[in-house]
């Protein structure tokens, strides 16, 4: 399995102003398969952030006054994921808030509906059992339950990539 982490596969975790359908990626980290930062950035929002969204994360509107917005960092994002297998912990939200945000500032999302992405969620749900009546497993139950421990801040984009990446591998050691 050691090749399954390497330069083709990416993590990916967001950071958002809510869950609605006007909610936008304000936070986004992407690591490849060894750890590697390939993108790390806040983002400038067009809509206020949810109050329970804030609580979450804690990222308020007045943290990302000087951050760039999407269309800026567009080419970043593109370059990282783009061709690769994209493991995300709650795919569908994810990618969905990445077309959400792409096209309220107009952009193309056609990339986004085209890549390859694996749910990592969907892994922890068949190795340690959901845990709510929605069928799932949250991270941090998942992280309880593998031992994996967190490796970042919690609820920052960073921390929850690099997070799934070790509940991936510990996942991946007994499947």
């Amino acid at each position: 399995m050691k090749h399954y982490f390497g330069q083709s596969l990416v993590f990916l975790d967001t950071e958002t102003t809510g869950l609605d359908t006007d909610a936008q990626v304000i936070e986004i980290a992407i690591i490849d398969g060894t750890g590697g930062v390939l993108v790390d950035l806040r983002l400038k929002p067009s809509v206020p952030i949810d109050d329970r969204a804030q609580a979450v994360h804690g990222i308020r509107l007045e943290d990302l006054k000087d951050c760039p917005q999407w269309p800026e960092v567009e080419p970043a994002i593109k370059e990282a994921l783009i061709g690769k297998k994209v493991v995300i912990y709650n795919a569908d939200f994810d990618i969905r808030l990445l077309r959400q945000t792409a096209a309220t500032f107009g952009r193309d999302t056609e990339w986004i509906d085209n890549l390859v992405t694996d749910c990592a969620m969907a892994g922890a749900v068949r190795r340690y059992g959901a845990t709510n009546l929605y069928g799932t497993i949250s991270l941090s139950n998942a992280v309880s339950r593998s031992g994996c421990g967190w490796h970042g801040k919690e609820h920052s984009a960073l921390g929850d990539a690099m997070t799934t990446l070790a509940l991936v591998r510990k996942i991946a050691d007994v499947e």
